[in-house]
C-alpha cells in the first residue's frame, strides 16, 4: 500500500481494488512482509520509545481508522464470498455479480478473465480459487481458452459455473446458451458422434427448415449409414430451398441411381449439364446411361448427340450411340458415325473390322469387302480380320476367295471351330469330301457339344460310304441332344443300310411315339415289321395310319392282306 503521511485525514485516502487475474499466478515474494523504512538515527544506548516506533505506532492507528471508516473490519469473516466476475464474451468485456445469469450465444464463446472477492479479500486474494462448470469434467480453472466448446448443448442449455475455496462454494453465476441454427451446425460439425450430429443438425432444421448445409450434412449423415430415403428426403429438402445446389444435386443423382429411379437421374443430370455447363458433356453422359437403364432409346441417342454437340472427341458417347443405331436397325447413321471415328483414329484395324461387318448387314459386300480388307492391311497377322473376308467373299459366292482366307484364318487360330465347320461345307461343295472330313473332324474334337459339327461329320461319312462311323457320329449326338429328332431319324436310316434292322424299327417306333400324327412314321413301323414277320404289330400300325387317313389306299390293302395272311396261317 502507499504510505501514508502523518497529516493525511482518512477521507484522502482513495480506496483501491485488488482483483484476482486468473490467469497469473501470485508468488511468494508478492505476499511477504516488507518492512517499513526507518527515519532518524539509531537509538543505541538511548532509553524509551524511539522516534521510529511512535511514527510505526502513529501510522497503525491512522491504517485502522481507514479501514474502520470503510467497513472493511465492520463485520469481516473468514469466508471467501465473490463479489463479481470479469468475462469476455463476443470480442467485449462484461462485469458479471455473483448469482446472475449470463446469456451467451454460442458463437461468441466465453472466457474467465478475473474474479472480485468481497470484504478483505478484495485486497489480499486468496491464491487457491477454483472455477469450474459443473457437471462438465476437465474445466477446473481452464482460463485461458474458450470453456462454451467444452459445453454439452445437445444435452443442456442452462450450467452453473462454480467458484470455491478450499473446498467450500464461493460464488456461482448462471450460464445459458442461446443456440441459433448456425450455431448447431457448428456445434454437430465439432463433434464425432454421429448420432450426436444428426441430433444437432435436426436441432438447425427445426429452428431454420432453410438451412441447407444442416440438410447437407444430414443427407451425408444417413448416406454413410446407407439409410437412402432418409438422405434422399434431406438433398430433396435443399433442392426445395436452392433448385440450383450443386453438391445436392449431385448427391441426388447418385442416390437415384443406387436406388433404380433412373428417370430422376436422367434429369437431375440434364440439370447438372445446363448450370455447370463446363462439364456437360460428363453430365450428359450420366443421363444417357440412365436413359439406356429405362430402356428409352431415343432419349439416350438424343443424349449422347447434345454431348458430341459440345465434345465432338468423346469416344464413348460416340461409340454407344452407334451401338444403339446397330440395335435399332439404322445401319446408315450407324456406319457415318464409325466413319467419323475413323476420322480420329484412321489406322485403327478394329475400327474399320467393325464398318466392314455394319456394310455387310446393310448387305452393301463390296464395301464390306474393302474395309475389312483395309483392316488387313494394317494387321496382315490377324486371324479375325482373315475369318471376316472368308466370310464376306462367302456370302459373295466367291468360293475359291472364301476357301483362301477360311485356309489363312484356321492356320492363324486352330481352335476356331466354326472356321474349320465353314471350310469343310465349302470343300463338300467343291466336291472336295475327304478334305472337307478333315476340316469337320478337327470341328468336331474342338467343339464336341455343338449339333451341327456331328451332323455334317455324319453326314459327309455316309456319303463317303463309311456308315459305321456316320452311325457313331449320330449316337454321340443323340447322347449330347436326345430330344434331336434329326439324330433319330438318320440313325434309323442307317442302321438299316446296316442291316440293323430291330435298331432301326426301334428308332422308328421312337418317331413315332414322339409324333404320333405323323403317318410316314407309322409307314416306316408298319413295314419293318412286315420284313421281321411281326404281323400283329404290323397290322396295329396300318390301323394308326387308316384312323390318322382313312384314304389312305395302301395301308388298307396291307391290313386286309395282313388280316388274310393271318387267317391261312390259323388254318395250317
Amino acid at each position: 500500500m502507499k504510505k501514508i503521511g502523518l497529516g493525511t485525514r482518512p477521507s484522502e485516502i482513495k480506496e483501491r481494488e485488488t482483483d484476482i487475474e486468473l490467469d497469473i499466478s501470485r508468488t511468494d515474494e508478492d505476499t511477504r512482509d516488507r518492512s517499513l523504512p526507518r527515519t532518524g538515527r539509531s537509538g543505541k544506548g538511548r532509553s524509551g520509545v524511539s522516534a521510529g516506533t511512535i511514527v510505526g505506532i502513529v501510522i497503525a492507528s491512522i491504517a485502522a481508522g481507514v479501514l474502520i471508516s470503510i467497513g472493511l473490519f465492520s463485520g469481516f469473516s473468514t469466508t471467501v464470498q465473490v463479489a463479481s466476475i470479469r468475462c469476455a464474451v463476443g470480442g467485449k468485456e462484461i462485469e458479471v455479480k455473483n448469482g446472475d445469469t449470463l446469456q451467451v450465444k454460442y458463437a461468441d464463446g466465453l472466457r474467465l478473465l478475473h474474479i472480485t472477492c468481497m470484504g478483505l479479500y478484495r485486497f489480499f486474494p486468496p491464491k487457491d480459487l477454483t472455477v469450474e462448470v459443473v457437471g462438465i469434467p476437465d474445466t477446473a480453472n481452464r482460463y485461458h481458452e474458450n470453456i462454451i466448446p467444452l459445453l454439452k448443448p445437445e444435452e443442456k442449455l442452462t450450467y452453473d459455473i462454480q467458484i470455491a475455496h478450499a473446498g467450500q462454494r464461493a460464488g456461482n453465476i448462471t450460464l445459458v446458451l442461446d443456440m441459433d441454427a448456425q450455431d448447431w451446425i457448428a456445434r454437430a460439425d465439432s463433434l464425432e458422434d454421429k448420432k450426436l450430429q444428426m441430433q444437432c443438425y435436426n436441432r438447425a432444421v427445426s429452428i431454420n427448415p432453410a438451412a441447407d448445409e444442416a440438410h447437407i450434412a444430414l443427407g451425408r449423415l444417413y448416406e454413410s449409414e446407407k439409410k437412402y430415403t432418409q438422405a434422399i428426403t434431406e438433398y430433396e429438402a435443399v433442392i426445395r430451398i436452392k433448385p440450383d445446389h450443386v453438391p445436392a444435386l449431385k448427391a441426388l443423382a447418385a442416390l437415384y441411381k443406387k436406388t433404380g429411379n433412373h428417370a430422376q437421374v436422367v434429369d437431375l443430370y440434364e440439370k447438372l449439364a445446363k448450370i455447370e455447363s463446363s462439364q456437360a458433356d460428363k453430365y450428359y453422359y450420366e443421363a444417357a446411361l440412365a436413359a439406356e437403364k429405362l430402356g428409352n432409346d431415343d432419349r439416350a441417342q438424343e443424349l449422347y448427340q447434345n454431348i458430341l454437340a459440345v465434345n465432338s472427341s468423346h469416344l464413348d458417347a460416340r461409340q454407344r450411340l452407334i451401338k444403339l443405331y446397330e440395335k435399332n436397325k439404322q445401319w446408315k447413321k450407324a456406319v457415318e458415325h464409325t466413319q467419323a471415328l475413323l476420322t480420329l483414329n484412321p489406322k485403327n484395324a478394329d475400327l474399320y473390322l467393325y464398318l466392314s461387318d455394319l456394310y455387310a448387314k446393310q448387305n452393301n459386300l463390296s464395301e464390306a469387302v474393302k474395309t475389312a480388307e483395309q483392316a488387313q492391311r494394317l494387321r496382315p497377322n490377324d486371324g479375325a480380320v482373315m475369318l471376316q473376308l472368308a466370310m464376306l467373299y462367302e456370302k459373295s459366292k466367291n468360293d475359291d476367295k472364301a476357301i483362301e482366307w477360311y485356309k489363312k484364318a484356321v492356320e492363324r487360330n486352330k481352335k476356331n471351330a466354326a472356321a474349320h465347320n465353314n471350310l469343310g461345307l465349302l470343300l463338300e461343295k467343291k466336291g472336295n469330301l475327304q478334305e472337307a472330313i478333315l476340316y469337320y473332324e478337327k470341328a468336331v474334337a474342338l467343339d464336341p457339344k455343338n449339333p451341327d459339327m456331328y451332323r455334317n461329320l455324319g453326314d459327309a461319312y455316309e456319303k463317303s460310304g463309311n456308315v459305321s462311323k456316320a452311325i457313331q457320329m449320330y449316337e454321340k449326338l443323340q447322347q449330347n441332344d436326345p430330344n434331336n429328332p434329326d439324330a433319330l431319324e438318320a440313325l434309323a436310316v442307317l442302321y438299316y443300310k446296316a442291316g440293323s434292322k430291330e435298331k432301326s424299327l426301334n428308332a422308328y417306333r421312337e418317331l413315332a411315339k414322339r409324333e404320333p400324327k405323323n403317318v410316314l412314321w407309322h409307314q416306316k413301323v408298319a413295314y419293318l415289321c412286315e420284313d421281321l414277320g411281326k404281323i400283329d404289330e404290323a397290322r396295329t400300325a396300318y390301323k394308326t395310319i387308316l384312323t390318322l387317313d382313312p384314304n389312305n389306299t395302301e395301308a388298307k390293302q396291307r391290313y386286309v392282306e395282313l388280316a388274310k395272311r393271318k387267317i391261312k396261317s390259323k388254318g395250317k
